[in-house]
């Protein structure tokens, strides 16, 4: 009698073991899938940061002295008050992004001097507002957005 109520007792054992290894399967699965998409989420961030950079530089070389035709049209916009110009970043890992560029200066009289100081601003984004960043309302998950 005695060796028929022990009949069964591995089989609690082993159903407490394959659920303990179950919840472990699953935490691991959580945590890869949250840390691959912080990699994608940084690396993106990186891209735009990236991009709002050249953006920026960009329009410094523009409305500098050594710029084309002494920086152009931007050079020009601006240098009249404010001027805002969007640019998307050629066949790069970059040419997901969009790229503002508002570009805003003001004369400033240093002694017998009269100076010319400009303020650069650039936005990189991935999802634009009607072709323009930065877009505040996004909220997709792979949006991202660097100034």
């Amino acid at each position: 009698m005695i060796a028929r109520r022990q009949r069964g007792f591995l089989i609690i054992a082993a159903v407490f073991l394959v659920v303990v290894l179950a919840a472990l399967v699953a935490y691991l699965m959580t945590a890869s899938t949250t840390s691959q998409a912080a990699s994608a989420a940084d690396q993106g961030s990186a891209r735009a940061y990236q991009a709002a950079r050249a953006g920026a530089e960009w329009a410094l070389y523009l409305v500098s002295a050594s710029g084309p035709s002494g920086g152009g049209t931007l050079k020009t916009d601006c240098g009249a008050g404010s001027t805002t110009k969007t640019l998307t970043p050629g066949a790069s890992t970059l040419s997901a992004f969009t790229v503002t560029v508002t570009c805003t200066s003001a004369a400033y009289t240093e002694g017998a001097n009269t100076v010319r100081r400009y303020s650069i601003t650039a936005n990189a984004c991935n999802v634009p507002n009607a072709g323009a960043c930065p877009n505040s309302g996004a909220t997709s998950g792979t949006s991202v957005t660097d100034q």
